[in-house]
């Protein structure tokens, strides 16, 4: 798999320099230093929303605010492209959506910054852009709520939602090695990111109770998203 990917980029290299009607250049050697598994856990805000959607919003109509946890397992084929799975959940802030996710992403990556302070052939410290490109699944349940309001009486506990299908994303990160006698000991990067989970998928039910019995609505679409503050360990 790991010269799978080696052959694209050299593929693209190649071709790029073809339409650009310049030398042809040797492909980049890629160090098996760069290829590494990691482990991660992060907070993560996320919008369970049908109709209207706002950040940091609590008076938004039809959606629900909720703070959670997400645990992450990755592996880095080198410095530009990996692959990365996500398990997330709500467990406090709840309304009416109890809400997980499930991903699995290709992971492109740039370092535009990077450091070498020790000449050793280690980045010291370098700060990352990526990508999140993937799919899975979505899945919300009634909540009786944490606070004030809940679900309306006849979801609470029952599937409001269950999407499998594309997902995106968009992060930074920051990443710390520390090294040894020139042998690299740890690595760890803190991260922040933005990502989509479902968008607009179909539903047939009604959402919140204010205890009021007002919003009698049956909502057909609703859509799901977070923003993640984490850190992970790379072996």
């Amino acid at each position: 798999m790991k010269k799978l990917v080696y052959s694209l980029v050299a593929a693209s290299a190649l071709g790029s320099s073809v339409f650009a009607g310049g030398d042809i250049l040797p492909a980049a050697v890629f160090s098996q230093d760069d290829s590494d598994f990691y482990i991660g856990v992060g907070m993560v805000y996320n919008r369970t929303y049908a109709t209207e959607s706002g950040w940091f919003d609590n008076a938004t109509p039809t959606q629900d605010q909720t703070g959670g946890l997400t645990g992450i397992i990755g592996y880095n084929y080198n410095k530009y492209i990996g692959i990365e799975g996500r398990i997330s959940g709500t467990f406090w802030q709840r309304d009416y959506a109890d809400l997980k996710t499930y991903s699995i992403f290709l992971k492109p990556q740039y370092r535009f910054q990077e450091d070498d302070t020790q000449s050793d052939d280690y980045d010291d410290a370098y700060v990352t852009v990526y990508g999140l490109v993937g799919f899975g699944n979505s899945h919300v349940e009634g909540s009786g709520g944490d606070n004030t309001y809940s679900a309306w009486p006849d979801v609470i506990g029952q599937e409001i939602m269950s999407e499998t299908g594309f997902q995106w994303g968009l992060g930074v990160s920051y990443t710390f090695v520390d090294i040894d006698d020139g042998v690299r000991k740890n690595t760890w990067s803190v991260f922040v990111d933005y990502t989509m989970t479902a968008n607009d998928a179909d539903i047939n039910s009604r959402l919140y109770d204010y205890g009021n019995g007002k919003d009698t609505t049956v909502y057909h679409k609703l859509s799901t998203d977070g923003l993640t503050v984490g850190i992970t360990y790379t072996f």
